[in-house]
């Protein structure tokens, strides 16, 4: 015990005062765990893209080290990949360079993906050590529930009473809100007496709206702001297709009219309904279809036909059979039946093969090319055409979406992940 200790103090006078903590096995749980925030360049050697981004991200760990000293508060680290393979597994590094988030040791989903400059990437930093709690302090006598909360009409927030700002309540608050700041928006009300601490979500400055934790605790909390403030549908942009497409996950995409917010709604209130169910194995994603004309021709349809939807596997995009309306307003069901087709195999063997017998309307699907060339691993059989009848919407030979994934001229990328 007393090697290891000394070990831990000689490990730790290394890591003090370094302006970029070079990261490995054995001190990589210990350096990261112990500071709120942790910035990470994942990198090998040999590739050109790590190469130029090394003497920016040095550049980035001098500048922060005067500003941020203390190592509790910030890290700025590096992994040589090539040396330390297991760790940039366990981490699910594919490509190089990959500039991960940490705060308190736990990996933040958001990678980091703007402008690598010692300015942007400074910048950025500095915001994410911003003070994410909004801190309101009590009056001794104004009751609790008539504590004015700073939510515009519409807008949730995770809300939580404390006694002081040294209780364990409020640093377990604390902490999961720094660790979900881009999730949620965190308010604490500080100087409760005589009552216990509670913490609650609510929506807009409604107090009637709120809804309380049910059990106290770190991972509890977590998972209470996931499932309040973590919207099941979300809205994919060209400034974040990207990042959604690393999540690794079909997408289940409605495209609609730019002026049409009702489809919308009314294709949340079905998925919440009736396909939440499949939140972690499905992306459930709306987009502009004026925004996403390109796509939309891939998929042989035009502005004029929305809304659509579709399924991009990454593999394959296969069309929604159905008239949309109709559907969300009186056909619910069918929209769980095309994901439950999707997670069976039925829509891939009905690409292969054909419709299945009994099928009276099949999924209009579209081949994505392989990525290797000269593999025909995908191709379709040669006498599909003759069981379909040829159709414009059953054209387009690629996956838009996944051409959005991570580009080969800002990364090199290890593997395929989708």
């Amino acid at each position: 015990t007393m090697l290891k200790q000394i070990c831990l103090l000689i490990l730790s006078l290394s890591v003090g005062g370094a302006s970029v903590v070079q990261l490995n096995d054995a001190n990589v749980k210990s350096v990261l765990a112990a500071s709120k925030f942790s910035f990470v360049n994942f990198y090998a050697d040999w590739c050109h893209f790590s190469q130029a981004l090394s003497p920016i991200i040095e550049e980035v760990g001098k500048k922060l080290k005067q500003e941020f000293p203390d190592d509790s508060q910030l890290i700025v680290g590096k992994v040589d990949c090539d040396r330390e393979v297991n760790l940039a597994q366990s981490f699910k590094v594919n490509k190089y360079p990959t500039m991960k988030v940490f705060r308190f040791g736990q990996m933040q989903k958001r990678e980091y993906r703007g402008q690598r400059s010692v300015e942007a990437i400074s910048e950025f930093i500095r915001t994410q050590l911003a003070e994410t709690v909004i801190r309101i302090e009590k009056s001794e006598s104004e009751p609790t529930d008539a504590v004015p909360i700073p939510l515009e009409k519409d807008q949730g927030g995770i809300v939580g009473f404390f006694t002081s700002n040294n209780s364990t309540g409020f640093v377990e608050f604390s902490r999961v809100a720094s660790m979900l700041r881009d999730d949620c928006k965190f308010i604490s009300v500080v100087g409760i007496k005589g009552e216990p601490e509670k913490i609650v979500f609510q929506k807009g400055p409604d107090v009637g709206s709120r809804i309380s934790l049910p059990k106290p605790g770190e991972d509890s909390l977590k998972e209470f702001v996931m499932s309040q403030c973590v919207p099941l549908v979300r809205e994919i942009t060209f400034q974040n297709a990207e990042e959604l497409t690393e999540e690794g996950l079909p997408f289940f995409i409605l495209f609609y009219p730019n002026d049409d917010s009702a489809i919308v709604d009314s294709f949340k209130s079905v998925v919440e309904r009736h396909l939440s169910h499949h939140r972690r194995s499905v992306n459930f994603l709306t987009g502009q279809g004026a925004v996403f004309s390109h796509p939309l021709h891939h998929l042989g349809k035009t502005v004029s036909d929305l809304p659509v939807v579709a399924i991009d596997s990454f593999k394959h995009m296969y069309v929604f059979p159905h008239d949309v309306r109709d559907s969300l307003q009186n056909h619910p069901e069918r929209f769980s039946d095309f994901v439950a087709d999707l997670q069976s195999g039925k829509l891939h063997r009905e690409f292969h093969h054909g419709p299945d017998p009994t099928t009276a309307a099949s999924p209009q699907h579209v081949e994505v090319p392989p990525e290797q060339p000269g593999e025909k691993d995908h191709a379709p059989r040669t006498d599909q055409a003759k069981q379909q009848p040829p159709s414009h919407a059953t054209s387009p030979p690629k996956s838009v979406f996944k051409n959005l994934s991570p580009s080969r001229n800002r990364y090199t990328i290890l593997r395929d992940e989708l």
